[in-house]
């Protein structure tokens, strides 16, 4: 069996078997060296995430072995403001920082000898954005 690599997160991450992208340059990358597993939740945030967890790595890891690696992205959508339309799925800070822990122990718990890859948006500038 090859080695697995699984990919968890948010739209990006749903979407980053499209042309050009990441899950898809990953793929190419380790063609018949290890298997790329997609999870990716469009529209999730990292709260969602946590109450789904458990069904989303279902069959993720078959064959007994735990993945090489997990990638964690999400972030984007916890990031949304709160007074704006995307309203319900903004995070605080201080959840998603702890949201994220939770995740990561969730998969060192689940698969120990896993490598947890944590990717997120860069930080961003409030008044231009709100520009």
């Amino acid at each position: 069996m090859r080695p697995r690599l699984v990919l968890f997160g948010d739209s990006i991450t749903e979407q980053s078997f499209a042309p050009g992208g990441w899950g898809a340059a990953l793929a190419e990358q380790f063609a018949r060296q290890a298997d790329v597993v997609l999870r990716g939740l469009s529209g999730y945030n990292t709260r969602w995430a946590l109450k789904v967890l458990d069904r989303a790595m279902e069959g993720a890891a078959d064959g007994g072995a735990d993945p090489a690696a997990v990638t964690v992205f999400f972030g984007a959508n916890d990031a949304t403001l709160p007074d704006q339309v995307q309203a319900h799925q903004h995070v605080p800070l201080g959840e998603y920082k702890d949201n994220l822990r939770a995740i990561s122990a969730y998969f060192k718990n689940k698969w120990p000898s896993a490598a947890v890859i944590l990717i997120t948006p860069p930080p961003i500038h409030e008044p231009a954005r709100i520009r």
